[in-house]
């Protein structure tokens, strides 16, 4: 069974470079819209169809599988596995040209072994556990019936499926770029993921 994991579109978060985390009423800016369109149009311009198309349920991710959704006539499920990492009290702070407020969120990016969540935020490894057991309970169960299904997500979601399809390590973990609206393509064969495609970008 192929997946596919996009990230979805654009928010003024985005474009503001701030973390947005958990925090879930973030929702696509005109162009973040356009990018999800263009998606669809790649999409459907290759011949893809999807079975399933799942999405984390944050307004930002949902938006752009509903947008994607229509255009195949899969309805979105909303699956709060999909969810991206909570940041605690560093979600809305700024991270471009360096203006992390302290050492341990710039930590979180530029060195995440060191990095210590507080006041409510998320480990790489709760993270990871979460994404594993979507794959493993929710995706894996599909693979005698499905053959090709959509997960709708956020940057540390594709990151972290990457480090499962690719055994990297945490210390890699931000290593790549993602665009809004990129889609890394694995493959699950006996719960194992394999890595198709990396960072593909439809429209």
């Amino acid at each position: 069974m192929e997946i596919y994991f996009l990230r979805h579109g654009e928010t003024e978060w985005n474009r503001e470079r701030r973390i947005q985390g958990s925090t879930a009423w973030t929702d696509l800016t005109d162009e973040g819209v356009r990018l999800a369109e263009a998606a669809l149009g790649g999409m459907l311009a290759r011949g893809l169809a999807f079975d399933r198309i799942f999405s984390s349920p944050y307004r930002r991710a949902m938006h752009t599988a509903q947008i994607i959704g229509a255009g195949f006539g899969v309805e979105p499920v909303a699956d709060e596995r999909l969810c991206e990492i909570s940041f605690g009290p560093y979600e809305g702070t700024r991270y471009g040209e360096g203006l992390f407020v302290d050492d341990n969120i710039r930590a979180c990016f530029q060195d995440p072994p060191r990095y210590v969540p507080r006041d409510g935020a998320e480990s790489f490894e709760s993270v990871a556990a979460r994404v594993r057991d979507f794959i493993d309970r929710e995706l894996a169960p599909l693979s005698a019936t499905c053959s090709r299904v959509l997960a709708v997500a956020h940057g540390g979601i594709l990151r972290t499926v990457l480090g499962f399809a690719m055994n990297r390590p945490l210390a890699d973990f931000w290593k790549g770029t993602q665009p809004n609206c990129c889609a890394h393509v694995v493959t699950l064969t006996d719960g194992m993921l394999s890595l198709k495609a990396r960072a593909v970008v439809f429209g």
